[in-house]
C-alpha cells in the first residue's frame, strides 16, 4: 500500500459524512476501467455499500510528462467526478431505476499526504457482475438470462428517455443485486443536457465492444442517432454473450478477411460494408448453431441479434421501427419481445 497516497489509505477511517471504511475491494481479474479510483466497502447505519475514491496521486503519476499543466489534469479528474455525480442526480429525477446511480457523494480531507483531498462516490454494493452468474451449458437457465436482459433493456430505455446514451454496456458493467439486474458505470455515458469528459468523443466506450461503424470511423454525425444506434449494438452483443459466451465483435472478426478488418482497412466504411455484412451473416449462423434452446426461442434470439447488431446503423433497430431514426433505436419492442421469450422459456422449464 502506498504511503504517499491518501486515496489508498482510507481503510479504518470514519468519513465526515458518517461512512465507516471497512476494507479495500481489489479489482477482479479481467475487469476494466477504474484505473484512477480506489474502491472500498463502507458501512453506515447498518447498510453496507461500495465507495469509489478518486485517486489524484495515481492520475498525476500516470499523466506525468504529458506536458499538460497539473491544474488542468486535476480539473479533468474533478470534471469526471462531478459528471458522474450530476448525471446520477439527473437520472434519479427522471425515475431511472435500472441503472446503478450515486447514493452519496462528498470529499474527505486526509492529512499527512501531498494531496490531502479525496473526492468519493457511494453506490449500492452489487453481489458481482453477470460474468460470475452465467453458465453456457445449462438450457434451464434461459429464463433467468431473458429476465436479466429484460432489466438491462429497460435500463437503456430509461436512459434514452432522459437523453442519455450509456456507450459502455458490456458484461463487466451488468451488475447483480440478489435477483435484480442493473447497469453500472455511467461514467462514460454521454448526455444531451450535461457536458461531460467524453462529450466530444464519437464513441466513449470500450473499443473492444464498439459497433462496426465506430471501428471503421464511419458513424453518423448526429449525436442521438450515432449514440442510440451504438447502444443497440452493445445490447445485441450482450445478448450474444449471455447465450454464447462470446461478443458479437469476436464472432464478426472471425469471419472477416484480414485486409478488410478494422485493424487494417483505412478507407471509407461504406466501401467495406458489404464485406462486414457478409461476415455478419456468418457470425449470426454461428451464434444460432451454438444455441441449445427450443427452436422457437432460437429463431427469436437470432432475429433479435440480427436487428440489434446489423453492421449498418440505418438497418439497426426493431423492424417495425426502421426508417424513423432516432426512434427506431428505442427499446419498447425489444422489451416486449424479451417478455414473451421469458414467458415461453418458463413454460418450457415447467413441462
Amino acid at each position: 500500500m502506498s504511503e504517499v497516497n491518501a486515496a489508498e489509505n482510507l481503510q479504518g477511517l470514519v468519513l465526515e459524512s458518517g461512512w465507516k471504511v471497512l476494507e479495500r475491494i481489489e479489482r477482479p481479474p479481467g475487469s476494466t476501467g477504474a484505473f484512477f479510483s480506489v474502491c472500498y466497502k463502507v458501512e453506515k447505519e447498518g447498510q453496507i455499500c461500495f465507495l469509489k475514491a478518486f485517486n489524484f496521486a495515481r492520475f498525476l503519476m500516470l499523466t506525468d510528462g504529458s506536458g499538460k499543466p497539473v491544474v488542468d489534469v486535476i480539473s479533468d479528474m474533478l470534471d469526471a467526478y462531478k459528471y458522474e455525480r450530476d448525471l446520477s442526480r439527473l437520472c434519479a429525477g427522471k425515475h431511472v431505476t435500472k441503472i446503478l446511480l450515486v447514493k452519496d457523494a462528498g470529499e474527505q480531507n486526509v492529512t499527512g499526504y501531498p494531496i490531502t483531498v479525496v473526492p468519493y462516490l457511494v453506490f449500492d454494493l452489487a453481489d458481482g457482475d453477470v460474468r460470475s452468474k452465467l453458465t453456457y451449458t445449462d438450457r434451464l437457465d434461459s429464463a433467468w438470462k431473458l429476465k436479466s436482459l429484460h432489466s438491462v433493456a429497460t435500463g437503456l430505455r430509461q436512459l434514452h428517455a432522459a437523453n442519455v446514451s450509456h456507450q459502455d454496456l458490456k458484461p463487466s458493467n451488468v451488475l447483480l443485486f440478489k435477483e435484480e439486474t442493473k447497469i453500472g458505470d455511467i461514467g462514460r455515458s454521454t448526455c444531451a443536457s450535461l457536458n461531460g469528459p467524453h462529450s466530444n468523443l464519437r464513441f466513449a466506450g470500450d473499443m473492444n465492444y464498439a459497433p462496426p461503424e465506430e471501428l471503421y470511423a464511419g458513424s453518423d454525425s448526429d449525436w442521438k442517432i450515432r449514440s442510440f444506434a451504438a447502444d443497440c449494438y452493445l445490447f445485441g452483443s450482450l445478448l450474444v454473450f449471455y447465450f454464447a459466451g462470446v461478443t458479437m465483435n469476436s464472432l464478426l472478426r472471425k469471419h472477416l478477411a484480414d485486409d478488410v478488418s478494422w485493424e487494417r482497412y483505412s478507407g471509407n466504411y461504406r466501401d467495406v460494408a458489404p464485406y462486414v455484412v457478409g461476415a455478419f451473416r456468418k457470425a449470426l449462423d454461428e451464434f444460432d448453431a451454438s444455441l441449445c434452446e427450443t427452436d422457437e426461442i432460437k429463431s427469436s434470439l437470432k432475429e433479435m441479434v440480427e436487428y440489434l447488431c446489423h453492421p449498418l446503423p440505418e438497418k439497426r433497430g426493431h423492424p417495425k421501427s426502421i426508417g424513423s431514426p432516432p426512434n427506431q433505436y428505442d427499446f419498447d419492442r425489444v422489451i416486449s419481445s424479451l417478455d414473451l421469450l421469458h414467458y415461453k422459456a418458463r413454460l418450457h422449464i415447467n413441462r
